[in-house]
This record gives structure tokens, sequence and C-alpha cells, in this order.
């Protein structure tokens, strides 16, 4: 398929986690991801791994698994994040609610045109919709 999918924490949350709401939709989203390339952002890695996780050896460990093998890309937020942050204060004062940080990330990450993305895997649709809506980027969530 050869694709390029970005990821959002709650896909990543709900795959290791079998008490997770999310944890059916990721594992049958997760056999879909393979043989692409998967760009898993390091705010969803930071949000992934917490201290819960950490407490929890055998998530901890499989989560290790997946994201060593090669489609997976550790990718980084040096280019978005002060831009994101920017945006998390400008649209609380203008709508009065906000992104996360993290969410903020991922839609600047969206927004570069010279990133190329193929899929969104998120179960928050609403945060993220208009910006795949104008890049034709397919929102898969279940």
């Amino acid at each position: 398929m050869n694709k390029i999918i970005l990821t959002d924490t709650c896909f990543w949350l709900g795959l290791v986690d079998p008490n997770d709401q999310f944890h059916d939709a990721s594992l049958a989203i997760a056999e879909l991801l393979e043989g692409n390339k998967i760009l898993f952002p390091w705010p969803c890695l930071y949000e992934t791994i917490s201290t819960r996780l950490t407490r929890r050896r055998e998530q901890l460990l499989y989560l290790e698994a997946i994201i060593s093998k090669l489609n997976i890309i550790l990718f980084s937020d040096n280019d978005y994040k002060e831009e994101a942050l920017k945006q998390v204060f400008q649209f609380n004062q203008i709508a009065g609610c906000t992104y996360s940080l993290t969410d903020s990330v991922i839609r600047e990450i969206l927004k570069d045109v010279n990133i190329k993305v193929d899929y969104l895997v998120t179960y928050n649709v609403p945060d993220f919709q208009d910006i795949c809506n104008q890049r034709l980027i397919d929102i898969i969530n279940d």
C-alpha cells in the first residue's frame, strides 16, 4: 500500500490498553496499518508513555516492540510546536474553547503541505475534520 498515516494518541492508548474503550477499534485499525508508513508525533508519544503505562510492564514492552518496527516514524514536532502553542491560546480567546497542545501540533502537521499524509487515525474526528477536508486526508476512526 505504502500510504503515510498520521496517528493520534487515542489510537495508541487504545492499542496498548485492553481496558480502553477504543481497544477493539485500535486492534482492527492496526491490521490496516501494516505495510504503510506510520507517523507517530512526539507529543503523542509523551501522552502515550505516561506514568500509568510505565507501571504496566507488559503493555510498555508491547508498545516498544511496535514502535521499533521500521515503518514507524517518530515524528519531530520541532517545526510545529511554537505555532501550535500560539494557536492554543488564540483559539481559546476567539472561540472560548481550545484544542490540547498535542492536538494543535497534529493540526499544524496536517496543515503542512510539504508533509504528505494520506490518512489520520483519530477518534476525535471533529478536532481535525476541517483540515483533513481541506487537504483531502481521510480519517480512520473505526
